[in-house]
């Protein structure tokens, strides 16, 4: 199977080690994946960085990016995990059996903040990410809907 010249934003890029991958018609986007074993056949449609791809009867969502796009994708997240105050909210309705913090407690990512009790389950609520505890919006016995603010965390 000869290798396919695959190239983003110009940059040749090649598939996993083992894989090699060639077209079959490279008009309708068919080409055929083999690691020497397993012969497949793959459908690419899209155009600029928006591609899905066709494999084993699944499609699946592509997002084609230079480096630079990459490296700005992540640290923006990585900005908005770590930075400015933050709205923990319920993820579910319930009520609330416990508060484990109050304003002025800091908090580490993982730590325990709310437990809410739904449908005879307990359920903790934990914190996204460290910070300061600023305000607390929920106490214990209070009813809760999903999407109600619980905490606020700077």
């Amino acid at each position: 199977m000869t290798d396919l010249d695959l190239r983003v934003a110009g940059v040749a890029v090649s598939p996993a080690e083992g894989w090699a991958i060639s077209w079959l018609d490279p008009a309708r986007g068919v080409a055929r994946l083999g690691d020497g074993r397993e012969l497949l056949i793959a459908l690419a449609e899209g155009s600029g960085s928006d591609w899905v791809v066709t494999l084993r009867g699944r499609r699946i969502a592509v997002s084609v990016m230079t480096w630079r796009e990459r490296m700005l994708a992540e640290a923006e997240i990585a900005t908005e995990r770590s930075a400015g105050p933050i709205s923990v909210t319920a993820t579910l309705p319930g009520l609330i059996v416990a508060v484990a913090v109050v304003a002025g407690t800091d908090v580490v990512e993982g730590d325990a903040l709310v437990t809410i009790e739904a449908m005879k389950m307990q359920n903790e609520v934990r914190a996204p990410r460290a910070g300061r505890v600023t305000e607390v919006h929920v106490a214990a016995g209070s009813r809760i809907g999903a999407g109600d603010p619980l905490l606020r965390i700077e």
